[in-house]
């Protein structure tokens, strides 16, 4: 198995333990706030990664370009802007809709990563993501239980918009941050990528942290006070940055992404074995076509 492939999955992994954790105290300090500890918990831990490697591997840290602050801004401006908006559907009628197509972000990132960075997937590759992307809006759709008149209904709605567009910008923030680390001079594959998280979780997690003390400060000073539930959210989620980040340093953005959607397949497994969920056919379908695309991914 090549490396790029065992960083995603570790990536997929983690990142369906962070969302675990977050779902776990939505109910104490709010979608915001648990928006938030995704990074005020992450960077110090992303530093606290990045000093241990360097110094137990015994390696540099690479030089900073201007041309990786460009995109490492860019990356941590445009992800803050995503959750800020998929945390806006949350109390919409239209949430499920809205959020399906949010999941679109693959695609999109595969015409961010051709349109910027010249990067052009295969054939093989490209069905295999619009496979993928078809069989995550039908998962989420199936979730929902959604009947076909509240479906177009929700289709044409405001709120399905703001999900394309969370899914836009999620897409554009990814190959930013691809684009930061082949900036990076120097260094090793993993030291660069805590390097870069550890940088862009402190963006995110100051910007963020502006926003929410802003429009929610309950929720700001409810996320610090309930530090023993959150801070594994940080753990996880300066994990899942660095997975994320070695697996775009290795290969092309898109298909790392691509891959990554076996998280779906995680959460669905977490569902039935500690839940008891029954998973219905048009789930099942949705899954089996999923496990499709990705396996096209990895044989390309």
């Amino acid at each position: 198995m090549e490396l790029w492939v065992v960083f995603t999955i570790a990536a997929a992994a983690t990142q369906a333990l962070r969302t675990a954790v977050q779902r776990r105290v939505t109910s104490t300090i709010g979608n915001l706030g648990a928006s938030y500890i995704r990074f005020s918990y992450a960077f110090p831990i992303a530093w606290l990664f990045s000093l241990l490697y360097n110094n137990f591997a015994g390696t540099t840290l690479p030089d900073l370009t201007a041309t990786f602050w460009v995109w490492i801004n860019l990356a941590a401006l445009t992800q803050v802007i995503f959750t800020i908006l998929l945390v806006q559907l949350f109390s919409h009628r239209s949430f499920a809709a809205a959020v399906a197509f949010s999941k679109t972000e693959v695609l999109q990132t595969a015409i961010f990563e051709a349109l910027i960075l010249r990067v052009v997937v295969t054939l093989q590759t490209g069905v295999a993501i619009a496979l993928g992307v078809f069989a995550t809006v039908l998962l989420s759709f199936a979730k929902a239980s959604l009947k076909l008149a509240n479906l177009r209904a929700a289709i044409f709605s405001r709120q399905v918009a703001i999900g394309l567009a969370a899914g836009a910008f999620l897409g554009f923030c990814t190959v930013c941050y691809g684009a930061a680390l082949h900036s990076m001079i120097g260094g090793d594959v993993i030291g660069n990528a805590m390097y870069a998280a550890a940088i862009g979780t402190t963006i995110q997690a100051f910007c963020f942290g502006i926003y929410i003390f802003i429009v929610r400060r309950e929720q700001f000073i409810a996320s610090f006070l309930e530090w023993r539930k959150c801070s594994m959210a940080g753990v996880w989620a300066a994990t899942t940055s660095i997975c994320w980040f070695a697996g775009f340093a290795l290969y092309s953005v898109a298909p790392v992404r691509a891959v990554g959607q076996i998280e779906l397949l995680f959460s669905v497994g977490f569902s039935v074995i500690y839940f008891k969920e029954r998973i219905s056919r048009t789930e099942f379908a949705a899954i089996a076509l999923l496990a499709t695309s990705i396996i096209m991914v990895l044989l390309d």
